[in-house]
């Protein structure tokens, strides 16, 4: 399988400032996705698409309390698309290009890095799952009138990044990943946790250079083998030289894991990969896994953008393939069909730029357009 990419550049007059708090959807309901980034503490923009060349921005958002992490779900059940990030969210109006109303549930919640929704409780609906290592790991319940304070559960103890969430026991209840542990949801209504160790192999330690990149990752829950069992694909994320890997569930309950590597460092020492995305990109069924290196924390060359092909469809052997080499770097990293072709297009922008890279030295937000194997 080859895989070939039309970059487009969105935008390159974005203000300075370190961006994250990422997503893709279609926030509007007209079939149109939506990217989102936002300024660590500061203004969030949306671009809207009308053809890969010719993208919209606007103001989504003003005064982001959140660090990194951002999601997107219905939270007042209207029928829109909400935006949540830190302990606030935005309300949707329902137009176009129009600037979301904020509105705070936890006023006491910052840095957050990590931000999923999920049914974590099992009652239908979907609940936010934030960690945080100025707090901890924990669940928000939205109350039936969402402007007013969200109640939340205490899962466990956090580290900087590494949240996942799927079932991990088989029972139907979805339990949480942090990297180095697993916290199994042991009455399904997400009001008991019990800790379970994860065979985290051990860090270069003389690349953990700051105290955040201390286990710190992007991990993703699915079953990578298709033999039925929801498995972990997890990568180091804030350290030049990370790994790339996954956790079998042997059992299909979470009492056994065998780690298998998907890539290795080598002899180049690649930038930080702070990008995961898990899904079919191939067409042919089995799950795939994307990252790029970072500008923010770089390696020794220039940045790229990689897939790892899952080539038996069962997890034994990847095939790497570099589908972007053109000096402009990755962070929080979104996959989606956003032209329509039925083929998953990657958008993304760095956390603060090189001043080497492409665009000399300038922020960006960049599109890989999916052609096929064309």
């Amino acid at each position: 399988m080859e895989f070939a990419f039309r970059h487009h550049l969105i935008d390159t007059t974005l203000p300075s400032g370190l961006y994250a708090q990422t997503a893709l959807a279609d926030m509007d309901g007209d079939g149109h996705r939506v990217y989102i980034t936002g300024q660590q503490y500061g203004t969030i923009f949306g671009y809207r698409i009308s053809t890969p060349d010719d993208w919209q921005r606007f103001v989504l958002g003003e005064n982001s309390p959140s660090d990194v992490g951002g999601a997107v779900l219905d939270v007042d059940h209207d029928g829109l698309l909400d935006f949540v990030t830190g302990g606030a969210w935005y309300r949707n109006p329902g137009k176009p290009l129009t600037t979301y109303e904020k509105i705070v549930f936890d006023p006491d919640l910052r840095g957050i890095h990590d931000v999923t929704v999920a049914d974590i409780d099992g009652d239908g609906r979907m609940e936010v799952i934030t960690m945080s290592d100025r707090n901890d790991v924990r669940w928000h319940k939205i109350p039936e009138d969402p402007r007013q304070p969200w109640p939340h559960t205490r899962i466990g103890s956090p580290v900087h990044a590494g949240i996942a969430v799927g079932d991990l026991t088989g029972n139907g209840a979805l339990d949480v990943v942090r990297t180095n542990v697993w916290f199994e949801n042991v009455r399904g209504d997400a009001t008991e946790w019990v800790e379970h160790p994860l065979p985290f192999p051990p860090q270069a330690t003389e690349r953990l250079t700051q105290k955040f990149m201390v286990n710190a990752t992007h991990a993703t829950v699915c079953d990578v083998n298709g033999d039925g069992h929801n498995d972990i694909v997890m990568i180091e994320n804030e350290m030049t030289g990370g790994k790339v890997m996954w956790f079998e569930n042997v059992r299909g309950d979470g009492s056994e894991w065998v780690v298998h590597n998907i890539r290795l460092p080598d002899d180049e020492i690649r930038g930080a990969y702070h990008s995961l995305c898990v899904g079919d990109l191939d067409g042919d069924g089995d799950l795939d896994v994307l990252s790029c290196e970072m500008e923010g924390i770089p390696g020794e060359g220039r940045p790229r953008y990689f897939i790892w092909e899952n080539v038996d469809g069962k997890g034994a052997e990847w095939r790497e393939h570099v589908i972007f080499d053109g000096n402009l770097g990755g962070h929080a990293t979104v996959v989606g069909d956003v032209t329509g072709n039925g083929l998953p297009d990657i958008i993304s922008k760095p956390w603060h730029p090189r001043p080497d890279n492409a665009v000399e030295g300038k922020c960006f937000v960049l599109f890989l357009e999916n052609l096929g194997n064309a």
